[in-house]
């Protein structure tokens, strides 16, 4: 076994460069880490890891959110969508949609038995406005409602096909061809010839506490499904009959549900 100072003139030759090797000392052994265990050894991981874990946790708790949201969304009986061409002329209709959901809700039967009552209102507007990026978005989300055929009850005014046809007379002969005849859809002859009524002329507006307010210009109407529309199908048929019994239950003020609490 070397002595010390045998390792240390080895060790200031190997430093020199007078060798590459030396017969005594070993160069490459390194000294094996310690172990470590218990809370060090947690808080080692944790030291290397926080960015991942930190990230990962983002991601689980998103993801559970989005997921409780999923399951704990009220499953709708029907439909409805409620439509402006200009804010200016309906101010208050975007705060009035929770109160005409509760207002519809008193009319609209248990479709789905699961022994809930809820109609999903869908706000659309069409205003025009210098942000052509929020326009376009929410034309084509009313242009794809119409085509999904899901809602087939709407709640508008007549002018919400003005951004796509700039003839005045155009566009409201789009609208009057979107809704069938009241008359032949609710079999009341008093209704023939009219496609839509307005919301204030209805008992829907004293449900949904809107007597007061509610516009002039908004009327209400059922969806035209014909074949050869792009929604026409068994299901969209299916959830116009339902909109023609909601409609029918709100002009003879029908109410088939206690009204919830707003």
């Amino acid at each position: 076994m070397p002595t010390e100072n045998e390792e240390k003139r080895e060790l200031l030759k190997l430093k020199q460069g007078l060798i590459e090797e030396s017969d005594i000392i070993e160069t490459d052994v390194h000294e094996k880490p310690e172990e470590l265990k218990g809370l060090a050894k947690f808080e080692n991981f944790m030291y290397h890891n926080k960015w991942y874990i930190i990230v990962g946790l983002f991601f689980i708790i998103v993801g559970g959110f989005m997921i409780y949201q999923l399951l704990s969304k009220e499953a709708p009986d029907i439909r409805v969508l409620v439509v402006t061409s200009n804010v200016e002329n309906t101010p208050d209709l975007y705060r009035k949609t929770h109160d005409i959901e509760l207002g519809l809700e008193q009319y609209c039967p248990d479709y789905d038995q699961n022994g809930n009552i809820h109609v999903e209102v869908y706000y659309i507007d069409l205003t025009k406005s210098v942000d052509t990026y929020y326009v376009t978005s929410n034309t084509a989300k009313f242009f794809g409602e119409i085509e999904r055929g899901t809602a087939q009850l709407i709640i508008c005014d007549k002018g919400i096909f003005s951004n796509e046809f700039e003839d005045e007379d155009r566009a409201l002969e789009e609208f009057d061809s979107m809704f069938t005849d009241l008359g032949e859809a609710l079999g009341d002859d008093s209704l023939k010839g009219q496609n839509c009524i307005k919301v204030k002329d209805t008992p829907l507006a004293a449900a949904a506490n809107y007597e007061n307010s509610v516009p002039d210009i908004l009327v209400m109407g059922i969806k035209n499904e014909a074949p050869g529309m792009i929604s026409y199908s068994d299901n969209a048929l299916k959830n116009n009959a339902e909109a023609r019994e909601v409609l029918k239950n709100i002009l003879s003020d029908n109410k088939i549900n206690e009204p919830k609490e707003s």
